[in-house]
């Protein structure tokens, strides 16, 4: 969107003119009007040359004809009639338009004309323009219909406090009528389409500061702007609105002209799923996802822990809940204490206090028993979710057992969470029951402890620290500059660990040679053991030009290494600009990880974080963070890769200095920050974590300038 544009008559109109508009109420031009007539308040200007009255309203020839004001124009007709009559709008000052003709960009090269002529004049006029081909926009409360989805054709909805946005109008109207049968109210549902002007960022954008909207549900398959969504979602995290996504289309083809490791890491596809995890996004994996974690964060509880309590009248079905748990990052502590003795008072002595709580098939006796041990359980501070687990019952008992459950449920700040592993449909209320009192209800024990686990998270979410990179100290950018400015091409290891020095991080000792005898006087000076590795900012993979030779002890193999790793070089890359062979001290112990950056096109760097070796090349235990980078989210990234023990001292081995490995992301980070228009990728690898103390050393580096992106 170029400017900022009042989206607020677009989504809460007094008046709407549909132009035009069709007599025959089952057509894409006749359902809007069809929708308005169920309930708008507001205004209705049917607009159509062709009618003096349509559907039972009075229809004016052209848009300047309309005797009031109008906030938003619907426009549904062919794109050769769009252009004269988008001129008219903006002469009669029509504050939005919802497009929902076709035949722009998504069908030819004439429609890619037809849609910059269409952003021209929403520049030019101001406008604010949704779609073209689109569905339209609808807020429920209001019951502005401004669409032709056929979800519309019966009146009865549920409304509430979710909103929709989707790029994609068929699919996610049919996700707002599967998330109406879960219980989930929505006051708008936005057709975004084409978004030549109007983008899902900026309907977010609106929706964040809404104070009618709770939560955001959202059906995306690309961002124009990924800076922007760091505000936004910062905004929601300061509302506590979650943000709910399923982002789909994640493209891997950025990774085919990746030219370092880390490139190839961070592609795409890696990029959405980190800024999703950083910035408190609850990502969806599909459409029941989606709704099921739309059902679950409904009622605006947030644990604050993630001790679960279990309670069921099946010790099968517990235990499988408990795995469940367990799997998506809960706890399941044992009970003890005045918890389990109140709960040994309640259950048979068959039964189970420990967690999960099994009170067994006593409960068809004495159906009280649920809301005693569910009451008894959230009066333990320690506990701070709970699972309520049913199966077989129906009938009278189901009605009974699901009003008990609401009943504590509603009267706790904790969130309570059913499964009823039985059939919503078979002489079963239960499940309605607690749908209509608010409570989330699952049949799958593993669909509610992921939602459950999400929701753990997002709560952890909020009480964290936004990165902000306030605590990040400056550096020396301008000689780092100078040295890439300086630089014809990429950056070999000799010049990338300069700029890195620069910056404060700790780097072998070093020195080019460019003959032999000299890169033997150099090895004594530095002093055995030493290494020897080609410089050339053309060579970008030392090993696989067979162009290093490593533990060179004494002289002798040293005139020998520099001959080696000059010849297989030039063997390699014969026209490759040759700086010279660097003589390089040896570092021993420690750990070996990766650590690296590259620019994504939407989000800026993406800094990269793992273990070298194995744990890169095949299992691809990395962590990775979008800029800025503060040092708590450091720490974070470091523990976050599955391998983090090796860093700690599991099994014997020593601690590392993960204090200055922590350091030294947040100081890349920075570099990073200061250096995005001129480096488009960083590869530090490996990076040697040295002993407690000792600090951190770069072994190896690499940096690609981004002219060469």
């Amino acid at each position: 969107m170029s400017g900022q544009r009042n989206l607020t008559p677009l989504f809460q109109p007094g008046s709407i003119a549909v132009i035009g508009a069709s007599s025959n109420p089952v057509s894409i031009s006749g359902r809007p009007l069809k929708y308005l007539k169920q309930g708008f308040d507001g205004e209705i200007y049917p607009v159509n040359p062709r009618y003096e009255s349509v559907q039972g309203l009075k229809c004016y020839p052209s848009i300047k004809d309309v005797p009031g004001e109008v906030d938003t124009a619907l426009i549904g007709v062919g794109i050769q009639r769009l252009f004269p009559i988008l001129e008219e709008c903006a002469d009669k000052g029509v504050k939005s338009c919802i497009i929902l003709s076709s035949g722009f960009a998504e069908a030819d090269q004439e429609g890619e004309t037809y849609q910059k002529q269409l952003k021209e004049f929403a520049d030019r006029t101001g406008i604010a323009v949704c779609g073209p081909n689109c569905i339209g926009v609808v807020n429920l409360p209001l019951k502005a219909l401004a669409s032709f989805s056929p979800v519309f054709e019966h009146a009865a909805y549920q409304t509430g406090k979710v909103a929709l946005v989707s790029q994609s109008g068929a699919l996610g109207h049919g996700m707002f009528t599967i998330a109406q049968e879960a219980g989930v109210g929505f006051n708008y549902i936005i057709s975004s389409g084409n978004e030549v002007d109007l983008t899902a960022g900026d309907y977010l954008d609106f929706l964040v500061d809404d104070p009618d909207t709770d939560m955001i549900l959202g059906y995306l398959e690309g961002w124009r702007d990924g800076k922007r969504f760091f505000d936004l979602a910062a905004r929601a995290k300061e509302k506590k609105k979650p943000l709910v996504f399923l982002k789909v289309g994640k493209s891997q083809v950025g990774q085919k002209a990746a030219l370092s490791h880390t490139a190839a890491l961070t592609g795409s596809n890696a990029t959405y799923g980190t800024v999703f995890r950083q910035m408190g996004v609850v990502e969806a994996g599909d459409l029941d996802e989606l709704i099921d974690y739309a059902v679950g964060f409904l009622p605006k509880k947030y644990p604050k822990g993630g001790n679960l309590a279990i309670v069921t009248a099946s010790g099968g079905a517990g235990i499988l809940t408990a795995d469940k748990a367990e799997e998506y990052g809960l706890n399941v502590p044992e009970l003890e204490g005045e918890t389990r003795r109140k709960l040994e008072e309640i259950i048979p002595s068959f039964g189970s206090a420990m967690n999960p709580v099994d009170i067994t098939g006593q409960v068809l006796n004495d159906p009280a028993m649920f809301k005693k041990a569910m009451n008894t359980l959230l009066e333990d501070p320690d506990i701070h979710m709970l699972a309520v687990m049913l199966a077989t019952s129906s009938g009278v008992l189901a009605e009974q057992l699901a009003n008990d459950i609401a009943d504590v449920a509603t009267s706790t700040a904790k969130p309570v969470f059913a499964i009823w592993s039985s059939s919503f449909k078979f002489a079963n209320p239960g499940p309605q029951t607690l749908q209509e009192r608010g409570v989330p209800c699952y049949q799958s024990h593993g669909r509610a402890c992921r939602v459950m686990g999400a929701l753990y998270r997002y709560s952890e979410f909020l009480c964290s620290e936004t990165p902000t990179g306030k605590e990040i100290g400056r550096a020396e950018t301008a000689a780092a500059l100078e040295i890439l400015q300086q630089s014809s091409g990429n950056l070999g290891e000799y010049s990338a660990k300069k700029v890195l020095q620069h910056y404060g991080i700790s780097v072998t000792r070093e020195i080019i040679a460019t003959a032999r005898d000299e890169a033997v006087m150099v090895a004594e000076q530095i002093g055995y053991p030493v290494c020897m590795k080609i410089e050339s900012p053309d060579i970008l993979h030392k090993s696989e030009a067979k162009a290093i030779k490593l533990n060179i002890n004494n002289n002798k193999e040293a005139a020998l290494a520099f001959e080696e790793v000059l010849a297989n070089a030039r063997s390699y890359k014969p026209e490759a600009v040759i700086n010279g062979v660097l003589v390089q001290e040896m570092v021993s112990g420690g750990q070996e990880v990766i650590l690296g950056v590259n620019n994504d096109p939407q989000f800026g760097p993406v800094i990269l974080f793992g273990l070298g070796g194995i744990f890169v090349e095949i299992l691809q235990d990395v962590s990775r963070r979008v800029l800025p980078l503060s040092k708590a989210e450091a720490y974070r990234m470091i523990r976050e890769i599955k391998a983090y023990p090796l860093l700690v001292g599991a099994r014997g081995k020593e601690v590392l200095d993960v204090d200055a490995l922590a350091d030294a992301l947040v100081k890349v980070g920075q570099l990073a920050s200061d250096l995005e228009g001129e480096m488009a990728e960083l590869d530090i690898n490996p990076l040697l974590v040295l002993p407690d103390g000792q600090g951190v050393k770069v072994v190896d580096a690499l940096m690609i300038r981004g002219n060469n992106t």
